[in-house]
């Protein structure tokens, strides 16, 4: 149980009546002798969750996932969930990124304030971006992503993997962000939306 320390991001994934494949995102509060304390988004609230999950988190270039349930909720807060039995390791995949200059903006879950950036390339996985803003490692972002015209529109929870400053000036950051909480829905719509415009871009494999 060494990999779970407090603050660690978790995506909960519902297992029943969610045929969409929608995810929910969460911090780790604490860890109880038979269960876990995670402090949740108010959209998991909102949507009544209950029963098994499927729980996701990464660290370094790994995905981590276990099976688990809800034990209890807490004030709209927090839920209680099973620890896990086993739990199943992989690398992170691997995508085709379309390179582009898309703007969009960001809140952090940290601190308040939004912020303007642009999506320098996207995958069905993550984004890299510029932004005059320093992002911490493993910090938790509200990614809102809207492409006028070319049906792609999303609003998900992503991970700051890495972020270094573009030049020497400091001016710009560029930073890797990984999804945590993109549906399978809108997954598909960012693969379509990479499909219909690599014929007009450059783009790189990650």
């Amino acid at each position: 149980m060494s990999v779970f320390q407090q603050n660690l991001p978790i995506t909960i994934v519902p297992k029943e009546n969610n045929s969409k494949g929608n995810k929910f995102q969460g911090l780790l509060e604490a860890m109880e002798s038979n269960s876990m304390k995670i402090k949740m988004d108010e959209t998991f609230f909102k949507e009544k969750v209950y029963g098994s999950l499927s729980v996701e988190f990464t660290m370094s270039n790994y995905n981590f996932v276990f099976d688990s349930e809800v034990l209890s909720s807490e004030q709209s807060s927090f839920i209680n969930i099973a620890k896990p039995k086993i739990i199943h390791k992989s690398q992170i995949r691997k995508t085709q990124r379309l390179k582009t200059n898309l703007p969009f903006t960001f809140t952090l879950w940290t601190e308040g304030g939004r912020f303007d950036a642009f999506i320098t390339d996207i995958s069905s996985v993550g984004i890299k971006i510029r932004t005059k803003k320093f992002l911490n490692k493993n910090s938790l972002l509200s990614l809102n992503v809207y492409v006028p015209g070319g049906n792609l529109r999303f609003i998900c929870q992503g991970l700051v993997m890495w972020c270094k400053a573009e030049n020497e000036d400091e001016i710009n950051y560029l930073a890797g962000i990984k999804f945590t909480t993109l549906s399978n829905d809108a997954m598909k719509k960012v693969d379509k939306y990479i499909d219909e415009n690599l014929g007009k871009n450059t783009f790189a494999e990650s």
